[in-house]
């Protein structure tokens, strides 16, 4: 048994190796499974959305969600990003920078004491636009 209590199956692993090969490219779950097809490697939609969900939770997938009813995007961005630190996403081209900035823990320490709310900072994510996709 894997992380969290779930099995290695080969579908997990074809879904591990094809993200793996096109992380520089976000997809919907559509996209990814048109990609697997095309590979010969047979996915049910299903089953597709909740390893990418389940690799989103697990840290080794990005997601960018939906803005104007689009689907999600997914993109593989692995073990070196995941620490415990925040990342930024554009929402535009899908660039993720890892958020190691002081400013993030005071930003916590803040949320803590005047909200009473205490972040995950592995998990933050903080969506907006890169400089490039902010000044095309």
């Amino acid at each position: 048994m894997g992380e969290r209590g779930q099995y290695q199956t080969k579908q997990r692993e074809n879904i591990l190796h094809c993200l793996k090969a096109n992380q520089e490219k976000f997809y919907t779950v559509e996209q990814f499974m048109d990609y697997m097809r095309s590979e010969g490697i047979p996915a049910g939609q299903t089953t597709l959305y909740r390893m990418l969900e389940r690799l989103h939770q697990d840290g080794l997938v990005t997601k960018i969600p939906s803005m104007d009813g689009s689907p999600a995007q997914y993109r593989y961005i692995g073990d070196e990003e995941k620490q415990n630190h925040g990342k930024l996403v554009c929402l535009k081209c899908g660039q993720t920078v890892p958020l190691k900035c002081e400013c993030m823990d005071e930003f916590s320490v803040h949320i803590l004491n005047e909200h009473h709310f205490e972040l995950d900072q592995q998990h933050t994510t903080l969506y907006g636009y890169c400089s490039h996709c902010r000044l095309s």
